[in-house]
């Protein structure tokens, strides 16, 4: 049985994966996610040093993410399995390090710890980089102690590189460092075995040189003051952090972080001895960790949750050796305890996720070819990016632009939209400076309004503009509902008819629209998706509150099913109900009878299905 810890992390692994893998793709981008898919979406390194120099965090992470996009495809699932495989990694450098400090038993609980931890398991859920910075501290924790037992060259080589690593893939990496660095202080004193941390540690600080102005500029001017979403100093946000890092029940985990700490302090009464002891280390990094967050965040806002996840396999290793500290049988018992309440429960939730794939299918499928959508957000543009790349629907981020080129906006916004008819205008319920009045100004007039708010503390708002044509009605139905336009396109599984309307008075009826794909014998295409009949725009529109004068956008989505390849004709025919059971109709006559001697519909495009 001498290879039995392998088998054991084998199979902590594959439970690991059990957990993280199927659900990878169940949640859409989120706002940082879809940023970090921006970053990293670029021709070159340079370009993505670029757009990461914007923000506040360092590069390295978007470099290792750029080249595995390079070698996968560009799938949700597919860059979310780039953080599975860092944490899968972390949950081994974890065991390692439990190991390393203490014995196999405390590392493969610790191990078990780790990938219990809700945290852990939002986080590794997520296109960002603080797995790998989990990665990179608890191999950095390892590197250090294998150096201070042993401070020749090869050890203080690896410490320096993975320290380095560290504080490339986030910020947090120097508090953890730093709290090293005060251990071979505390420890090694001022005598010659100093001499080895003082060189790595130089070391590191070189290997930083290069990032140090983009560090300040990010500091004074990206973040000047402070994080936005930083939690302030209160009771409140230190409970935040307490079940966001430590779990629940928050008093079963610091009773163990007592179990772990107070009887060496009482054992061990000087701190020489103390800090010699293999558990002082992890506890000095988690305290001053999260001691000089709490300290800075008093002048400069940085308090995070997700930043202090560095310490997370620290916390991990201190539970695991506390509970060494029971007997065999008591120590199962706990264990079954913890495994039981994290598989039932969770302490962590995942950020607001707005359903961006849902909202983007629906503004791509209503949009033709010759139309567009902008974009009204600065909070999730990115995410929105992202999605209408993968439809190939055109869009403009006019909130972005509007901050870049605030005095030339509307000129800018005229030439991106003069040869467009129609457009979509997302808007996020962040309080965006309103966009109509420079649309009015072109020309346009808000033919439709949508509300996509399945949640309270946000919605979606998504209002479609037309400009009116300067051209004749294609054709007039029942003497009153003038079709003042019609446009169809083909999209990849589906065809998109979007119509404007125009009522000459006021109807008293409610007229249903009928659209539908003719072969060339003049029938109908496919008796599935080749058709659809509804009240204007989806039932959302209904003609009895239009009013005359006034726009109406009506948009039809077509997905046929086992329809050949070739071209078809798109039909429109307007009827409406004589009795309440829906079952008897009146076709409105079209002023158009070309299509068809009883003047039923017409014929308003070809459109070519592949």
């Amino acid at each position: 049985m001498r290879h039995w810890p392998l088998f054991a992390m084998v199979a902590l692994l594959i439970f690991s994966a059990m957990l993280l893998i199927p659900t990878l793709d169940r949640l859409p981008l989120w706002v940082d996610e879809g940023w970090t898919v921006w970053a990293t979406n670029a021709p070159n390194l340079a370009e993505v040093t670029e757009r990461v120099n914007e923000d506040v965090h360092p590069p390295l992470y978007f470099y290792a993410l750029y080249c595995w996009r390079q070698i996968t495809d560009d799938t949700v699932f597919e860059m979310r399995y780039f953080t599975v495989l860092t944490t899968l990694l972390a949950v081994v450098m974890v065991y390692r390090l439990g190991r390393t400090l203490f014995n196999i038993q405390t590392g493969l609980i610790a191990a078990l710890l780790y990938s219990l931890q809700d945290l852990m398991q939002v986080l590794s859920q997520e296109i960002r980089q603080y797995p790998m910075q989990q990665l990179l501290a608890a191999l950095t924790l390892w590197a250090y102690w294998r150096f201070w037992q042993r401070p020749n060259r090869k050890n203080g080589v690896i410490f320096a590189v993975v320290g380095s690593a560290l504080l490339w893939t986030h910020y947090w990496g120097g508090f953890v460092l730093l709290a090293l660095a005060i251990h071979a202080l505390l420890t090694c004193g001022l005598r010659r075995k100093l001499l080895p941390f003082v060189l790595a540690n130089g070391a590191i600080g070189l290997s930083y040189l290069l990032w140090l102005p983009v560090l300040y500029r990010q500091l004074t001017q990206e973040i000047s003051g402070g994080l936005g979403h930083a939690l302030p100093n209160s009771w409140d946000s230190y409970k935040v952090l307490a079940f966001q890092l430590l779990g629940r029940p928050e008093l079963f985990w610091l009773i163990l972080l007592a179990v772990a700490i107070i009887p060496i302090l009482l054992r061990e009464r000087s701190s020489k001895k103390f800090l010699a002891h293999p558990i002082a280390m992890p506890v000095l990094v988690t305290f001053l960790t999260v001691g000089l967050s709490v300290a800075v965040n008093a002048e400069y806002a940085i308090l995070s949750f997700r930043a202090l996840s560095v310490i997370l396999p620290v916390l991990a290793v201190i539970f695991a050796y506390a509970l060494m500290q029971f007997r065999g049988y008591e120590r199962g018992v706990v264990v079954l305890f913890i495994v039981a309440q994290a598989l039932t429960t969770t302490s962590a939730d995942h950020p607001l996720h707005v359903p961006w794939p849902e909202i983007t299918e629906f503004v791509a499928e209503h949009t033709t070819t010759d139309e567009m959508a902008l974009i009204e957000s600065n909070f999730d543009a990115y995410a929105q990016f992202y999605y209408f790349d993968q439809h190939g629907t055109a869009y403009l981020p006019t909130e972005l632009r509007r901050h870049e080129q605030d005095d030339n906006f509307q000129t800018w916004l005229g030439q991106k939209l003069a040869d467009t008819e129609g457009v979509w205008v997302v808007q996020h319920n962040a309080p965006y400076r309103d966009i109509r009045p420079e649309l009015a100004q072109l020309g346009y007039l808000q033919t439709a309004v949508l509300v996509w708010n399945p949640n309270p503390n946000w919605s979606v708002e998504l209002w479609r503009f037309d400009r009116p044509p300067s051209t004749p009605p294609v054709a007039v139905f029942d003497d009153n509902l003038q079709l003042t336009r019609a446009r169809a396109s083909t999209f990849e599984d589906g065809v998109t008819i979007n119509l404007l309307w125009s009522p000459i008075t006021k109807p008293e009826r409610n007229y249903t629209i009928s659209v539908f794909l003719l072969n060339e014998g003049g029938q109908r295409a496919c008796e599935v998706g080749c058709g659809h009949d509804s009240y204007p725009f989806e039932n959302r529109a209904p003609t009895v509150e239009w009013n005359p004068g006034d726009y109406y956008f009506d948009g039809h989505v077509l997905h046929p099913e086992n329809l050949p390849p070739g071209r078809y004709q798109v039909g429109v025919k307007v009827y409406t109900f004589t009795d309440t059971n829906f079952t008897q109709l009146q076709i409105a006559p079209a002023s158009d009878c070309s299509a068809n001697p009883a003047c039923e519909y017409i014929i308003i495009d070809t459109v070519e299905i592949h």
